[in-house]
């Protein structure tokens, strides 16, 4: 207990680097400014987003280079876009992917913190996808639809990474905790891979936990009649890790994240009343907080992030009133079912006697991460 309220109190106020969460708005910006006066608001949000997530990339540990995990990421989340599009009318489909996506990522963890971003975030895209609007037609426009939905997530992520790749010669880089100034995954040994693969390795046990969660969540989404229920999947893709402390503080924070952002962003909405380029501006502001405070805690993070989504939504005319009450409910369920699927192995060990391994990457055993080194993503 102790640990958990420690997690949820902690603000590494020293983890926030504002010249450099400035490095990762033009690539976001530069999508909305052109495309919503041209008249293409779907692309330029859906650019945004491929944009917005691998600029998160740069604050992760370098993997082979600084820019490894973005473009790593980039090129997952265009593949994933693209899968989860083509999956939108076949559930059977959708799970099978989810399954071998979770696994993907789940085993991604034992390697490093970078490599296990870049499989959450594919997950995430995967999810998100297969809720992409209906566009009526014969299979030749499915697979029209998902092939431009993924180039539109990659040309967002390329863009995004060329910005910052290109600013980094005038602004400082993200701050890394590595002793080394990259982390090469050839390191990879079969004794190492083995051991993950084992059924008392934490990163088996996680993976296993994991695929359970996304695939329920998934389910559940899919039986839902209500818009954004993917929000479901999604946050029960982001919620878990393999400590019960982090699990439980993670669905607290972003629970109660959620509902104060969707608080703020109703008064502004009501106050303001954004359009066009206001609009713009709030999604900018927001955006860039989430990147201030994306490892100062997670609670805070998920006010900002909460806010950034519903004001890129509204740029598609999604009400927001509508957007932040389901977005809530959806978190909610997705943080409900992470906690269960969690609650429930925990209980079959200890009633099984069954011993876990604590997860050690393979960066921690080479000695270029420290243990307590711990990205909130």
């Amino acid at each position: 207990m102790n640990e958990l309220t420690q997690q949820i109190r902690s603000f590494n106020w020293r983890a926030a680097e504002p010249l450099h969460a400035l490095l990762c708005l033009p690539g976001v910006a530069l999508p909305l400014l052109i495309g919503m006066p041209l008249g293409f608001p779907g692309t330029a949000v859906l650019m945004a987003g491929g944009a917005q997530t691998v600029g998160f990339g740069s604050f992760q540990q370098p993997l082979y280079t600084r820019s490894g995990p973005m473009a790593l990421a980039t090129v997952g989340i265009g593949i994933s876009a693209m899968v989860g599009a083509l999956c939108r009318d076949n559930t059977p489909a959708l799970l099978a992917a989810v399954l071998v996506w979770s696994i993907v990522y789940g085993l991604s963890t034992g390697i490093s913190s970078a490599t296990g971003w870049v499989g959450q975030q594919c997950c995430v895209f995967l999810i998100v996808s297969s809720a992409a609007a209906s566009t009526p037609g014969t299979t030749h426009d499915l697979v029209r639809s998902a092939l431009l939905r993924g180039a539109g997530v990659l040309a967002g992520g390329a863009l995004q990474t060329l910005c910052i790749f290109g600013l980094q010669r005038l602004w400082p880089r993200a701050r890394t905790h590595f002793s080394k100034s990259d982390f090469n995954p050839k390191h990879l040994e079969v004794p190492f891979l083995r051991e993950q693969l084992s059924p008392h390795s934490g990163t088996f046990v996680f993976t296993l936990r994991l695929a359970a969660t996304t695939l329920l969540a998934t389910v559940v989404y899919r039986h839902l009649s209500f818009p954004n229920a993917y929000w479901i999947g999604m946050t029960a893709v982001l919620i878990p890790k393999p400590e019960w402390a982090l699990t439980a503080a993670r669905s607290v924070l972003r629970t109660a994240g959620t509902l104060l952002g969707a608080l703020l962003s109703t008064l502004l909405v009501v106050t303001v009343h954004p359009r066009g380029f206001a609009l713009t501006v709030l999604v900018l502001v927001f955006l860039y907080l989430s990147y201030l405070w994306t490892n100062v805690n997670y609670g805070a993070f998920s006010v900002v992030l909460t806010g950034y989504i519903c004001f890129l939504l509204a740029i598609l005319h999604q009400p927001a009133h509508d957007v932040l009450l389901r977005r809530f409910g959806a978190t909610a369920a997705g943080c409900g079912i992470a906690i269960g699927v969690h609650l429930f192995v925990l209980g079959l060990r200890r009633a099984s006697h069954f011993t876990v391994q604590r997860v050690h990457t393979l960066e921690e055993r080479l000695g270029w991460r420290r243990t307590s080194d711990v990205s909130v993503h």
